[in-house]
């Protein structure tokens, strides 16, 4: 196709095969020094899809308001909390616009996590980015993916993806977010003042985690009733704290799913390891329990979109191919 990335209105994907030479080829043509950034667009949206990977339905679909509340949310930080600039030329980018209009409205702090704003503001602000910031990322990305990894259709409701690339990006997603921070990074160090653009690693990772997990605890303690650490087994009390099974670091994600209750010493002592595949099962059945329970499938209802008990597996298989340590286990008290 000769037609400029932006301009691409929709675009069909097919589920031919592509071997992940083709599909590397394609990813490191973003990053080539070929493909052309006005904005940090393209990077935030591949984060976002990255982040989403987990979350596709059976036909490989992912909905564009998903992918664009991620990609607001990463925004909210960078604009708001670090004042970082996402746009060349000293221009500022609509992203920054729309957030800085929604903070003014707002009476917003700097400390002001995204999930603080008011469930309209957040809606609304979200519909805007997903209208007006679409336009310019979804058709632009495909394209210097080379049109192998996703299509999207008309309206952009949702991106599509290859099947082989699907299962392409489950595989390295890690490393390919790696090579995007890697990248942003030095994007945001050259359209901002030097004041701005210190410690742009820790602000793309402070832009990612939520704060505010208090629901997920009172799920855990007192609608489940679950006042035993999950691994260790030791009484909680009013101690829980909230542990990603899948550790945080590797899916850049908070879902229900993945949380457990933890002691403060099993939270310390695993971090970023994989806990043993005998805790597994056990994640899986407090699964079955929150589906069976409707109130709590209503009030999670974004958390568990396109979940299947084989989730957990391929993150624990993706994780532990991506270099994260298998197999830790609580002390012994």
């Amino acid at each position: 196709m000769d037609i400029p990335g932006w301009l691409l209105k929709e675009y069909s994907i097919n589920n031919d095969f592509h071997s992940d030479d083709e599909l590397w080829s394609a990813v490191n043509n973003i990053f080539s020094g070929r493909v052309r950034f006005t904005t940090s667009y393209k990077f935030c949206f591949l984060k976002a899809i990255l982040d989403s990977i987990y979350n596709v339905n059976q036909n490989l679909e992912l909905p564009m308001a998903d992918l664009f509340a991620r990609f607001t949310e990463i925004y909210w930080n960078l604009v708001v909390k670090h004042n970082l600039r996402q746009i060349r030329d000293g221009r500022k980018s609509y992203i920054n616009i729309l957030i800085e209009e929604t903070k003014n409205r707002n009476m917003a702090c700097p400390e002001l996590p995204f999930e603080r704003l008011t469930q309209i503001e957040r809606d609304r602000l979200i519909a805007l980015a997903t209208k007006d910031c679409s336009r310019y990322v979804v058709g632009a990305l495909c394209t210097d993916l080379r049109y192998i990894v996703y299509g999207f259709d008309k309206q952009k409701t949702h991106i599509k993806f290859n099947y082989f690339a699907y299962m392409f990006l489950l595989k390295y997603a890690y490393i390919i977010g790696k090579l995007n921070y890697f990248e942003w990074i030095k994007f945001l160090e050259s359209v901002n003042d030097k004041e701005y653009a210190h410690d742009i690693a820790g602000c793309l990772d402070d832009s990612s985690q939520r704060t505010d997990l208090s629901r997920y605890r009172k799920l855990l303690l007192e609608d489940l009733g679950n006042h035993r650490c999950f691994y260790c087994g030791c009484e909680l009390n009013n101690s829980c704290e909230v542990d990603h099974f899948i550790p945080w670091s590797f899916v850049k994600d908070d879902k229900a799913w993945n949380f457990v209750q933890a002691c403060k010493n099993c939270n310390g002592s695993k971090k970023d390891k994989l806990a043993g595949p005998q805790f597994m099962g056990n994640v899986i059945a407090r699964n079955k329990e929150i589906l069976r329970m409707p109130l709590l499938v209503e009030a999670f209802k974004a958390d568990f979109n396109g979940y299947r008990d084989e989730r957990l597996p391929e993150m624990y298989k993706s994780a532990a191919f991506n270099g994260f340590e298998v197999g830790w286990e609580p002390k012994a008290s």
